[in-house]
């Protein structure tokens, strides 16, 4: 069973870390931004002149991972990089967590391709003649 971690959002990407991933810097001379050790070192940069401030932080996407519940057979998607850390991955269906399994993504698409050779069909009892 996992337990779950304190973390905070940093106010610049709006990601979770964990709380010993989190860096004060200063804001003004009485606030601080409370940042994320990626956004810390850019701000620092930034204050450096080596990058320019005016670029916007963007945090990565979140990591959607389907799974499928062999309890209830009920299909969802959790955040990957947050489950763990903010909330204990579980069935949002039945709640339990001890059959939850992986679902592969699939490499080709659903549709067929429309150009594709068919195949005939043979058999003994069709014979051509």
């Amino acid at each position: 069973m996992m337990d779950i971690r304190k973390t905070r959002t940093c106010e610049r990407c709006k990601n979770v870390v964990l709380l010993d991933q989190v860096r004060l810097y200063p804001k003004s001379d009485n606030k601080n931004f409370l940042v994320c050790v990626g956004c810390c070192e850019e701000l620092k940069k930034a204050s450096a002149g080596l990058i320019p401030s005016d670029l916007k932080a963007k945090g990565p996407a979140p990591i959607l991972m389907k799974y499928n519940c062999t309890r209830c057979n009920y299909n969802f998607k959790a955040d990957n990089s947050r489950a763990g850390l903010t909330y204990n991955l579980h069935c949002p269906y039945c709640g339990k967590m001890d059959r939850l399994q992986k679902i592969k993504a699939r490499e080709s698409s659903a549709e067929p391709n429309k150009f594709a050779a068919k195949k005939e069909f043979s058999s003994p009892f069709y014979a051509k003649g």
